[in-house]
């Protein structure tokens, strides 16, 4: 059986995993059964990036959202009626809080009913089999996976599946996001389900969809990694017109919106987070008129603040053009404390925008790309082991070692080190002397200042191993004569001793005589 956590913890980024364990901590504390549900399971199986996390909790999770939203978010918004919320944090993670329920639908688009229920009947009303699975995440089944509709199945397959005939009558934004997932994981719907899809279509089931389902549905669509893809995918089923009839024939502006996915797939991988919601929205826009884009926006239940800043995309990305125009070449510092206070959305939008201007280019990406990272490793460490007190004095150090570098003063490690001993008012350390061994002078040189030569040392006899008899010890001050050694005694020559060896016998001798005097005879 896999190991579902493991394989979770190993694909979440270490600031989902943050979030993973505070969820799980405070359901505990509350004394709630918690679920990691929908798309990070789905993810999570078909081996996708994790993008959301979307938690559902057999209990109200509400009370959790205040505890959970106390440090600064990018985005939150509560459903007090399906008791839900959506969170995205300021370190880019999304995720969602959702109490387990069954809904029953009495009229096309219009909202269910809805009561509190298990988790498999919470599973069980969803879209498509694939994204009615879960892990449980409760202390008692912790690593458990929920799959009542065989979802696991339909991945392994590539398809996608309704959970019944009634799927898109009940509730018809689920034909636009039918075509989303179709766009996004390339799979295709299986018979039944392409069949009630037609249907669908022909019965004109999406226009039935409910303003702030649409809106839900346009914030998914423009937080999607390629949402050129989604919107053609739509616009070939004529689906763009449930947004507007009018974007369905003058189409969104697909050359800016997929130069925009290039510079935030760039800033992604630098891990800048951010909502990409206003500046998408200003590329669906952009061919509209503006009475046409504020019904457009009406539509999706947009408020005032979010209609402004949509409108507020292009003439914010014209001023920061003109300021950095204005700005010499080579002034890094100016350039830092410009864009400083530019959020990051309208920096890629400025990129997007205006790429054939080299000048602003090359100024914003420096800024992103270079300027803020030496930002992130500034030497507060090495300070502190110089011994300065943290205060408003280290941190004036580190701002006037940050426009150094900016300046190039500052390049190589001695030199950081020698600018911060400067900045902090320290004395240059003392290096260290080597103590070099004296040389031995001769001893002919110590004789002639009066100086006696010191005797070797007496060698000591090997461990183990006695001296040989009649050899007297070392006396200090005595020189001591070698012994005369004995002549080595010549070895006698194997050739003589062979041929000695080779002589014949006397008896031998004797018989070759006797056989000499009777040829003779």
């Amino acid at each position: 059986m896999p190991d579902y956590i493991y394989m979770l913890e190993s694909r979440l980024s270490p600031e989902q995993t943050a979030v993973l364990n505070r969820v799980q901590q405070e359901a505990q504390d509350a004394g709630l059964n918690v679920y990691l549900v929908g798309g990070a399971v789905r993810d999570l199986m078909t081996g996708a990036p994790i993008r959301d996390l979307d938690f559902v909790f057999e209990g109200n999770p509400l009370r959790l959202v205040r505890r959970l939203s106390e440090k600064p978010l990018l985005h939150l918004q509560v459903n007090d009626h399906l008791r839900s919320a959506e969170l995205v944090l300021a370190n880019g993670v999304s995720l969602s809080l959702e109490m387990a329920r069954s809904e029953t639908f009495h009229q096309p688009g219009k909202a269910p009913e809805v009561k509190i229920a298990p988790i498999l009947d919470d599973l069980r009303r969803r879209d498509l089999t694939l994204n009615a699975m879960g892990i449980s995440l409760t202390p008692g089944s912790r690593g458990l996976l929920l799959d009542p509709t065989n979802g696991l199945a339909d991945i392994e397959n590539h398809e996608l599946r309704i959970l019944h005939n009634y799927s898109f009558l009940h509730d018809p934004i689920r034909i636009l996001r039918l075509v989303r997932f179709t766009a996004r994981l390339s799979y295709k719907p299986e018979t039944r389900t392409r069949e009630q899809f037609s249907l669908a279509l022909e019965r004109g089931y999406a226009d039935y969809i409910e303003s702030a389902s649409l809106g839900r549905e346009m914030e998914q669509i423009a937080r999607e990694e390629n949402v050129v893809a989604v919107l053609k995918a739509l616009q070939e089923r004529e689906l763009l017109a449930a947004f507007h009839p009018r974007l369905q024939k003058r189409k969104p502006d697909y050359d800016g919106l997929a130069k925009f996915q290039k510079y935030r797939q760039q800033a992604e991988e630098a891990d800048y987070f951010f909502d990409p919601f206003h500046t998408v929205m200003h590329y669906v826009l952009r061919r509209l008129s503006g009475g046409e884009a504020l019904r457009l926006l009406r539509k999706l239940g947009a408020k005032k603040t979010v209609m402004k800043q949509i409108e507020s995309v292009a003439a914010e990305g014209r001023k920061l053009v003109r300021s950095l125009g204005r700005l010499r070449p080579g002034r890094p510092k100016q350039v830092y404390g410009l864009l400083t206070p530019v959020p990051v959305e309208r920096l890629i939008f400025a990129l997007a925008e205006y790429s054939s201007r080299q000048t602003v280019q090359a100024k914003i990406h420096n800024y992103l790309f270079k300027y803020r990272p030496l930002r992130k490793r500034l030497p507060v460490r090495e300070l502190q082991l110089m011994g300065v007190a943290t205060g408003p004095k280290f941190d004036q150090i580190l701002e006037q070692f940050f426009a150094a570098q900016l300046d190039g003063k500052v390049r190589s490690r001695p030199q950081q080190l020698r600018f911060l001993r400067n900045a902090a008012g320290l004395p240059k350390p003392v290096p260290k002397q080597e103590e070099h061994p004296k040389e031995k002078e001769p001893a002919a040189f110590k004789a002639a200042a009066g100086r006696p030569t010191p005797a070797p040392p007496p060698a000591k006899a090997a461990a183990g191993k006695p001296e040989p008899a009649g050899q007297k010890a070392a006396v200090p001050g005595r020189k001591v004569e070698p012994k005369a050694r004995k002549p080595a005694q010549r070895r006698p020559d194997k050739s003589k001793v062979k041929s000695k060896s080779r002589s014949a016998s006397p008896s031998k001798k004797k018989k070759a005589a006797k056989k000499k005097g009777k040829k003779r005879s």
